[in-house]
């Protein structure tokens, strides 16, 4: 869906990305908040007031405050922990540790579908601007014309999806706006990967200059007007150093507003006394709190004074008793101050393959290939040594944690599960000459049932490169892994490393002939949000906007396309059993997006919610 990588997330192997301007979903924590309170009140023992801090990951300093974001900026960094403080979107997703809608948090009622599902009903609750004026469906329509106007610009957009298939919408009253879609829908998919992702836009912010007068650009009633207040609003979004001054940025719908901020990523918020949500923040202030590196805030971590959330880094934590699932915490070097809580997020990781490399293409293409390679992947090893039990498996398209109700037994139970012998025995029957330690050749070329398939030549050899992301010791660990067990099935893997942009920049949709097809297997990961329905289309569809390395499958194609006009849950079962077993690209196990320690005297902040998002205000500090 789209590039957006947090190093919440890169820094245990975790960024999400699409290397093209994509749809809808695309780079971790809460519904109700990073916790999950439900109740606008705190119990009785909570203090009113206090400072609460949280540790951002190295490199993840906010760098961008419009929701209508740009590719360079669509990251983890700019939306969970800096924008959606601010500015809610109409959606809010995460119900405790539940990628789900969250109906009470969202700025509107559950959507409601008519003419079949190709109209959409969405009525406000009372939502008030800070500035005073109230949320009303011309702030939905502002969004609307504004992304439609200026969808090029904006880094979810995927032709032919959001915001292309609302062919039409009406202004009701204020608080009712109805789309009118260009073909019927499945209301679980329009909510959940496309309504995800619109953001009500403030009548202050529609205007041309800083002089003048709120909604006087025109932008929410007239579409061929938004260009200028794009321009306008994306030029004073690079303005980071007036990020806590500029009077636009300070009229937010949201339970905080920002008082100060740094371009390191240092910022400080206060409550918005005007926020209308079930939520009110009990803390005085919410700090975000930079670093260079993990370890120089694990030590800051150590000494249990400055940080209120914070982590510690996979190297220096314990090695997790059998048996625990990944949520559960193990042996606490810092138990003396915090507890901790690993933090599951809604991903998927994998290592993506290029079928239009001019080498390495013919060769994927080829199913038996592909089996034969995630056969080599020893996933349950890499999770309980390198990651020290903080991790769970990718055996499909479906995250297998959090608990879903999505995830079936197929992927559950890994149909390729890790064994040599069942690589080398998949390669023997098609044709290969395995050389344990050395280099297969293709002995019988063709595209019989026994022969090495279309497009590969005699003396073909399986030799190929895999980039990875540089800085993450379990990634590296399990990338050896990969090495040594490819080699005793005659498969070389070439393995370089980089910094998680450079491999990603790399990763780019391209033809054989040209100069930049030559990457062959690259690492990838995914983050379902704000495509919180699991379909891929944004990912294994033909032509996807985050589908760099090119595959292709009619079957494929369709069983997605049923998922977006399908609201039952078995058509994304069908989806998901057939690409699990197609192995489109090499799945890989997910690290925990990390391992959280809140402060003993603070609480509200778990259960974590999957989707991204903090949610300081269901935090507080108890009396004693």
């Amino acid at each position: 869906m789209r590039r957006r990588w947090g190093v919440r997330w890169t820094a245990l192997g975790l960024a999400m990305v699409a290397l093209a301007a994509a749809a809808c979903g695309g780079g971790s924590k809460p519904a109700t908040s990073s916790a999950s309170s439900t109740a606008s009140s705190a119990p009785a023992a909570a203090r009113k007031g206090g400072t609460a801090t949280f540790a951002l990951q190295p490199g993840a300093a906010p760098n961008y405050i419009f929701p209508l974001t740009p590719l360079q900026y669509f990251t983890i960094s700019n939306f969970d922990d800096f924008m959606y403080l601010m500015y809610r979107p109409l959606y809010w997703f995460g119900r405790g540790q539940e990628p789900v809608l969250n109906t009470q948090l969202s700025l509107a009622y559950p959507p409601q579908f008519t003419d079949g599902g190709r109209q959409v009903t969405i009525k406000l609750k009372s939502y008030r601007w800070s500035d005073g004026t109230p949320v009303t469906a011309t702030d939905v329509a502002f969004w609307q014309n504004m992304v439609t106007a200026e969808k090029q610009n904006w880094a979810a957009y995927s032709p032919g999806n959001y915001p292309d298939n609302v062919v039409s919408f009406r202004v009701v009253n204020p608080k009712e706006i109805i789309f009118r879609l260009n073909r019927a829908y499945s209301s679980r998919w329009f909510t959940y990967n496309e309504l995800s992702q619109i953001t009500p836009l403030p009548p202050a912010w529609d205007k041309t200059s800083t002089g003048a007068k709120a909604g006087s650009g025109g932008c929410a009633t007239d579409r061929a007007k938004c260009a200028a207040v794009y321009r306008f609003l994306s030029n004073q979004a690079k303005d980071l150093k007036a990020y806590a001054t500029n009077p636009l940025w300070q009229v937010v719908d949201g339970p905080w507003h920002l008082t100060q901020f740094q371009t390191d990523g240092q910022s400080t918020f206060v409550p918005n006394p005007r926020y209308s949500g079930p939520v009110k923040p009990h803390l005085s202030r919410f700090e975000l709190l930079p670093f260079t590196s993990q370890p120089a805030e694990y030590n800051v971590l150590r000494s249990g004074s400055t940080i209120s959330v914070g982590y510690i880094p996979t190297a220096d934590v314990p090695t997790k008793p059998a048996g625990l699932k990944p949520s559960q915490p193990g042996p606490n070097p810092v138990a003396a101050n915090y507890v901790m809580a690993p933090w599951i997020g809604w991903t998927i990781e994998y290592f993506q393959y290029n079928y239009e490399n001019a080498s390495f293409g013919p060769v994927v293409h080829q199913l038996y290939f592909r089996q034969a390679l995630q056969h080599l992947v020893d996933q349950p090893t890499m999770i309980r040594s390198s990651l020290k039990g903080y991790g769970y498996p990718t055996y499909g398209p479906v995250p297998t944690e959090p608990a879903n109700p999505y995830v079936t037994p197929v992927e559950r139970h890994n149909p390729y599960p890790y064994s040599i012998a069942a690589a080398k025995r998949l390669l023997q029957e098609h044709g290969w000459r395995v050389v344990p330690g050395g280099t297969d050749t293709c002995v019988r070329p063709g595209s019989g049932a026994h022969q090495c398939g279309a497009g590969i030549k005699a003396g073909a050899k399986l030799d190929f490169n895999l980039a990875y992301w540089s800085g993450i010791p379990w990634v590296q660990q399990g990338v050896e892994a990969l090495k040594s067990a490819a080699s005793e099935a005659g498969i070389v893997l070439n393995v370089t490393s980089g910094p998680a942009q450079a491999v990603f920049s790399r990763e780019v949709r391209c033809k054989p002939t040209q100069a930049d097809c030559s990457w062959q297997i690259s690492e990838f990961n995914w983050l379902y949000a704000p495509d919180y329905y699991p379909t891929g289309g944004e990912l294994w569809a033909t032509g996807a906007g985050s589908n760099p390395g090119s595959y292709s499958d009619p079957r494929t194609d369709a069983l997605i396309q049923r998922t977006h006009t399908d609201s039952s849950v078995s058509a994304l079962k069908a989806y998901e059993d057939y690409l699990a077993r197609d192995v489109p690209d090499l799945w890989w196990p997910n690290a925990v997006s990390q391992i959280t320690e809140v402060a003993k005297n603070l609480h509200g902040v778990t259960p974590q919610n999957p989707l991204g998002a903090l949610t300081p205000e269901a935090w507080y500090f108890s009396k004693s």
